[in-house]
């Protein structure tokens, strides 16, 4: 089922994850659910993603805005983990943003490549990231889970 979101549900949503991610939205907004997730489309594109109340970018959205900050690096040895659906743990960072705080939006990307292979919320601040052991990172969504499939099905 889609839904068209009223200006004023909307307006606070685009206030939250600018504060959140720091990108900007404008257009249109529909809410979504896939696979019983929430899911709103901005003019049409799956831009943003509910987890826990809370309103994230989605990969799609990461890719697409390239948020200046909360970007954590991994490398390539966790790149199949995570697509897996894997959460990112501390020993495949590689950097981590020194600024993100526990609980912030993070985006995921592999060193070979700046591009966002997923989305997470931060189990730790940025600067205790890098380490041995432990998860840092709860992997919210990640390229070609069903979020992603849903709208980026191949032919």
């Amino acid at each position: 089922m889609r839904r068209r979101l009223r200006k004023k549900e909307a307006k606070k949503i685009i206030n939250e994850v600018y504060e959140r991610s720091g990108v900007m939205l404008s257009g249109e907004m529909d809410v979504v659910d896939v696979d019983s997730r929430k899911i709103i489309l901005v003019d049409g594109e799956p831009i943003l993603i509910e987890h826990e109340g809370k309103w994230y970018l989605t990969v799609f959205g990461a890719i697409k805005y390239k948020p200046a900050r909360w970007k954590v690096m991994v490398d390539s040895g966790a790149l199949p983990y995570i697509m897996n659906g894997a959460d990112v743990m501390r020993p495949g960072i590689v950097y981590a943003d020194p600024e993100i705080k526990e609980g912030d939006f993070v985006f995921i990307t592999v060193e070979e490549k700046d591009t966002p292979i997923a989305i997470g919320k931060a189990l730790v601040d940025g600067k205790d990231m890098l380490g041995d052991k432990g998860k840092v990172i709860l992997n919210i969504h990640h390229l070609k889970d069903r979020i992603w499939n849903f709208f980026f099905k191949s032919s």
